[in-house]
């Protein structure tokens, strides 16, 4: 069974940077929170990790020894031999996705091959297949704006398969706005912290506002707009939540494989397309928001992107924690 529905609301905090004060606000007896511009996303906090288990350590001497490949691994993820890798300290949440959407759908992913040591805060470490080809962003600007889009087009075909996604027997008939298995969520753009799981998107949309009801935000027009609307206009799709250049794997002009599935789970509708602009566009991925905004098979939510546009201009990275 899922666990029950948290109705908690993370409170508004307000944010780190200082910055003129936005116009008051209609409500009375309340300060708006100040404009900030938001910077990328902060790195996780560095944590002493426990010493590599015994089997990961032979691994790493062996990668080392055969092909080098120690050399390729980065931060969490280690590279080992026979076209595996070890990703350490894997959220509970991150295999039951990969196993729901593999199970479920032709989208290429990493298939997992083992687990070790589980621990009590759910994390454990994995091996995986290695998914072959380069990151999207590592090899674009080597690419045509043909080849840019040929890969948009097959990967919107891909996010179409997993917004056809209906439940994992687990669920109720409408999930809850959380993890794949009406669990906790986890999603950077709210911070470092699990949340929910939310029984209504009001619920989750007032989370977004940092607990604060709809009329403290009514100088914002977009933001009224969407959270405004009737419980049951967006529908709850099942979403990566990291769709990015640089979790696209590609070879020879196809995906070879989405990955980093961390924040996958349940969402509005909405969420998918927007979560791509996060923290705003940037200009070295031009040809890659270009490409997303003219493929006809990726739905287009402009005023729910205008909408978290504005909720993240007040938030910053800190705004949840």
């Amino acid at each position: 069974m899922p666990p029950p529905i948290d109705s908690t609301e993370a409170p508004r905090q307000a944010a780190a940077n200082e910055a003129p004060s936005s116009p008051p606000s209609k409500a009375p007896g309340r300060e708006l929170l100040p404009i900030v511009t938001p910077p990328p996303p902060p790195p996780p906090p560095r944590t002493k990790r426990k010493p590599l288990p015994k089997w990961l350590q032979l691994r790493i001497k062996a990668s080392t020894f055969l092909s080098r490949s120690r050399e390729l691994s980065t931060g969490n993820v280690i590279v080992l031999p026979f076209n595996k890798i070890a990703k350490l300290d894997v959220p509970e949440g991150e295999i039951a996705a990969m196993r729901f959407v593999r199970a479920n759908t032709t989208i290429p992913i990493p298939e997992i091959l083992e687990i070790h040591d589980a621990q009590e805060d759910g994390t454990a470490h994995i091996v995986m297949s290695r998914v072959p080809g380069d990151d999207l962003e590592a090899v674009m600007d080597n690419m045509t704006d043909a080849e840019v889009k040929s890969v948009v087009k097959e990967l919107a075909r891909y996010l179409q398969q997993m917004r056809r996604l209906e439940g994992d027997g687990v669920r109720t008939p409408v999930p809850p706005i959380g993890g794949v298995s009406g669990t906790r969520g986890f999603d950077s753009r709210l911070g470092s912290s699990r949340w929910g799981p939310f029984a209504t998107i009001a619920d989750f949309h007032k989370h977004l506002r940092f607990g604060e009801p709809l009329d403290y935000w009514d100088h914002e027009a977009d933001v009224v707009a969407v959270h405004g609307k009737p419980e049951g206009t967006y529908a709850v799709k099942f979403t990566h939540a990291d769709i990015a250049p640089r979790n696209v794997r590609v070879k020879g002009g196809r995906i070879t494989g989405i990955i980093d599935w961390e924040f996958a789970g349940w969402y509005p509708e909405y969420w998918e397309y927007t979560r791509m602009f996060y923290p705003g566009e940037r200009p070295y991925l031009r040809r890659w928001f270009n490409a997303i905004e003219e493929e006809t098979g990726i739905e287009k939510y402009k005023t729910e992107r205008k909408a978290e546009e504005a909720i993240w201009a007040r938030a910053g990275p800190f705004g949840y924690d």
